[in-house]
């Protein structure tokens, strides 16, 4: 939630802060989660080698989008602004080649994190409320730390190579995490 907020920033000298800006862009992290969290279930339940190779899939969509995002993100925008009169089909157009891979490639390591806490014993009620609850409460402090410590002090570029390099911190703890054999825990 806070590279939505981060979203808005950069989506803001092109198109404005309008409910129509806000609309697109709470839509398409709507729909990039609600897509990953499908995707996560599917590669969740695969055997062993195909499940890594999904999860190095997500780490690779997620890495490569949100470096574009950081590096080219204003330049695409001022790109999509002028090849559309519209701005609802600009906004749309600017969100999903923007914003919706990156989101839903890291989407997909929520029900991916359920069915590991499952796999080990964990009912899956149980693991599904402390992901999902742990999800909401890290994307709260997000939120929280974006918009009132980071945004005020940091440009949005340097924001988004933060972002980054978080992402790409997190994502490889994580897939180490996953792939720890059930024997192993």
């Amino acid at each position: 939630m806070g590279f939505q907020l981060l979203a808005s920033r950069l989506l803001n000298p092109h198109f404005g802060s309008s409910i129509i800006v806000w609309a697109w862009l709470i839509s398409t992290f709507l729909a990039a989660f609600s897509i990953g969290s499908v995707v996560g279930g599917w590669i969740s339940n695969l055997p062993p080698r195909p499940r890594h190779r999904g999860q190095l899939a997500g780490i690779l969509i997620a890495v490569i989008t949100l470096a574009i995002t950081a590096l080219f993100g204003r330049t695409l925008l001022g790109l999509i602004e002028g090849a559309f009169e519209d701005v609802s089909t600009a906004l749309l157009v600017s969100c999903l080649g923007i914003f919706f891979l990156p989101v839903t490639a890291l989407s997909s390591f929520g029900p991916q994190c359920v069915q590991f806490l499952a796999s080990r014993g964990t009912p899956p009620g149980k693991a599904s409320g402390v992901v999902y609850g742990v999800s909401t409460l890290g994307n709260i402090a997000g939120v929280m730390l974006t918009a009132f410590v980071l945004i005020p002090h940091f440009h949005v570029s340097t924001l988004l190579y933060l972002w980054l390099g978080v992402a790409v911190a997190s994502l490889a703890a994580l897939v180490r995490l996953l792939r720890v054999p059930i024997s192993a825990s």
